[in-house]
């Protein structure tokens, strides 16, 4: 590990995923999620989090809850999002390897967490390997999307 490689905490994880704390501390006791408690709590590299990814019963996990949350968002319940419009887009990025995939999901993950819990914006990523692409799953208000379009 580089001295100067930022180390995320299960709260990061969670906010990365959509999924709980709880969830994530799940990962980590069935072994899907390795890290290190540096004083007491847990710190994973980016490294341990690209594992995570990779392991086919998150990747299983996470696919469902993305069907779940695109039928929520088209019946309207999608409480996670305020404001007065939402955006949910699904964009496809054709790449030769997971590699690049991650890349830009490593932007995504970046520019979430200098926001904070304010930013009004979620996002899903899956690497479909059979079809080599990246899918992200973008949830937020209009600027939220526009701006992560861009940055895509």
């Amino acid at each position: 590990m580089d001295e100067f490689e930022r180390l995320y905490t299960v709260e990061d994880i969670a906010r990365m995923t959509s999924f709980t704390s709880r969830t994530i501390r799940n990962y980590l006791k069935d072994g899907s999620l390795q890290g290190r408690k540096i004083g007491g709590q847990w710190r994973f590299t980016m490294e341990n989090i690209k594992q995570l990814f990779n392991n086919s019963i998150f990747t299983n996990d996470v696919s469902r809850k993305n069907r779940q949350r695109i039928l929520n968002f088209i019946g309207g319940a999608n409480t996670e999002i305020q404001g007065k419009i939402q955006v949910c887009t699904i964009v496809d990025y054709y790449c030769e390897n997971p590699k690049a995939g991650h890349q830009i999901y490593e932007k995504l993950v970046t520019v979430i967490n200098n926001k904070g819990n304010d930013f009004p914006a979620k996002f899903d990523y899956e690497f479909i390997e059979k079809e080599n692409k990246a899918r992200f799953t973008l949830f937020g208000n209009p600027d939220y999307i526009i701006k992560t379009l861009q940055l895509l």
